[in-house]
């Protein structure tokens, strides 16, 4: 996989710090991911992330304090473009139901992309700790935002529709050969249902409301 367009094989003369530091960086947040893909995250060590990047273990710790840092900095790498290509389809929507349908096809074929990032990014970020679980949950949120953003729909709801959706395709990131935007037309459908039933429990939540404040 290729997340940069960095140089690969480093001359021993000619390039400057900037360019071996970046090409450094690069090669080894491509291959935490790809380890973590192959082994998981418990099972992948620094030994293998730099064997696989060619890098020196010297040279990794110049970058990251640990393999968790590391990991962090694929995920956030990866979060901010998956994000990007499921916003780029809906910004040219004016209708609010098609814009939410084009951020959950966009959000589908991002990851179908590269199947074994999709599955770093949906499947073993469950397991790799409480930092991890936390950048997991802003992006839930900014993707709630994105989702949500035009309509009244609390936190809560909007958060259990991610989640919603999150389960889904990490359930089928577990099967051999997953078709993502197979599920497109169900989850787009999910969507549209969650925010037509919020919208219709909103008039019959007011109702209560009156109904308790009059008999007190």
């Amino acid at each position: 996989m290729r997340l940069a367009n960095v140089v690969r094989t480093l001359a021993r003369r000619g390039l400057s710090r900037t360019t071996v530091h970046d090409s450094q960086r690069w090669r080894l947040l491509e291959a935490m991911i790809e380890v973590t893909a192959s082994h998981g995250y418990a099972d992948a060590n620094v030994a293998n992330v730099i064997a696989r990047a060619g890098v020196s273990r010297k040279a990794f710790y110049e970058h990251f304090v640990d393999k968790e840092a590391c990991f962090l900095a694929a995920y956030d790498v990866v979060s901010d473009r998956v994000l990007a290509d499921l916003v780029a389809p809906g910004a040219r929507r004016v209708s609010a139901a098609e814009r939410r349908r084009d951020y959950v096809l966009g959000f589908l074929a991002a990851l179908e992309r590269d199947l074994a990032v999709a599955r770093v990014f949906m499947v073993d970020v469950l397991g790799a700790g409480p930092r991890a679980l936390a950048r997991r949950d802003a992006l839930n949120h900014r993707f709630a935002d994105q989702l949500f953003g035009d309509a009244a729909v609390d936190v809560t709801h909007r958060l259990a529709v991610i989640g919603g959706v999150n389960a889904v395709v990490a359930s089928a990131l577990l099967r051999p050969a997953p078709q993502l935007t197979a599920l497109g037309p169900s989850l787009v459908g999910f969507v549209q249902a969650a925010l037509r039933l919020r919208r219709a429990d909103r008039p019959r939540q007011a109702g209560s409301k009156r109904s308790a404040q009059g008999r007190s």
